[in-house]
């Protein structure tokens, strides 16, 4: 939301809490549990925010959508998002979690950054337009234990302040927000679960034939022919299974094989080099220094105290 709307909303009347007034200077997270619950008009804020109920219940507005959130309902409202709340005259306690996405990594607060990097995936699912996927999250008894506790666990770290609580209330938040990802996309990850289910034992049988002839002159041809599937399909299902490419995760097998034989003083380099399937000796030193930092004569010379 620009600077212009802002401006515009506050003068109709419209609340905006403020980050730089809401939390701790050096501290872009707060946590807090509320006892009591007052109605609240229309009003948008510059952070993320996590309501967690714990006891009553109240009405929750988003646009022109109404959730009556209940015991046990979570939501999550992204920044600048107008949202209101009508409180009902009964107990209420809620568990509450607010956080910039600095918090998270401080690339966030560059404005002229790339939103390209690792944590980026924590948000981006919450960040969209549409706040309805959660907007009211209903947890079974299991998540909703793990919900609980991990929120109950962040307000003691975040009340007691003891040494290096910020790395913990961090980890704890990525925990969180890890489980509300696989929680509104919950067809997704069944579909990615039936996936694996579908090609494990295929997986399973490709990565134990390469475990077993790393040292053989195998090519992706060989992989193809045992999985019955095209270059394309194995491809992107080995780097589904193994978070590695075919040719990487060879490499890194042979460079491992080659670390323990090394260790043989029978074995010379270029005994090692062949053994573990590199057929070029000036290949094998250069691959391994670009892992190692080292040679292959050095690494026997630092775990053997001979070199050859």
């Amino acid at each position: 939301m620009k600077k212009l709307d802002i401006d515009r909303l506050t003068r109709a009347g419209v609340i905006y809490f403020n980050s730089k007034l809401e939390m701790l200077e050096d501290l872009r997270c707060k946590m807090y549990r509320m006892d009591a619950l007052v109605s609240l008009s229309t009003h948008f804020h510059d952070y993320y925010q996590i309501w967690y109920v714990t006891k009553g219940e109240f009405v929750h507005t988003l646009g022109n959508r109404q959730y009556r959130i209940r015991k046990g309902d979570l939501f999550l409202v992204p920044p600048f998002t107008l949202h209101r709340v009508q409180a009902f005259e009964e107990e209420v306690e809620i568990l509450g979690c607010e956080f910039m996405p600095s918090f998270i990594n401080e690339r966030f607060g560059d404005p002229s950054g790339e939103r390209r990097f690792f944590d980026a995936n924590y948000l981006k699912h919450f960040s969209q337009s549409d706040c309805t996927p959660h907007s009211q999250i209903v947890f079974d008894g299991v998540t909703d234990g793990r919900i609980r506790g991990l929120l109950q666990d962040m307000l003691g770290e975040y009340e007691e302040r003891t040494p290096f609580f910020e790395i913990v209330l961090k980890a704890s938040l990525l925990q969180l927000l890890s489980i509300l990802i696989r929680q509104v996309n919950g067809e997704l990850v069944k579909a990615s679960f039936q996936k694996i289910e579908r090609y494990r034992d295929t997986m399973n049988k490709v990565v134990e034939y390469i475990d077993r002839n790393a040292h053989e002159d195998i090519k992706l041809e060989h992989i193809c022919a045992i999985s019955n599937m095209s270059k394309p399909t194995i491809c992107r299902l080995f780097k589904e299974w193994t978070g590695k490419t075919f040719n990487r995760y060879l490499v890194d097998l042979r460079i491992s094989n080659a670390l323990v034989l090394l260790q043989r003083p029978s074995l010379s380099i270029t005994d090692v080099c062949y053994a573990t399937g590199f057929n070029e000796l000036a290949y094998f030193c250069r691959i391994f220094k670009k892992y190692t930092g080292i040679s292959p004569n050095q690494f026997r010379k630092q775990v053997t105290g001979r070199s050859f």
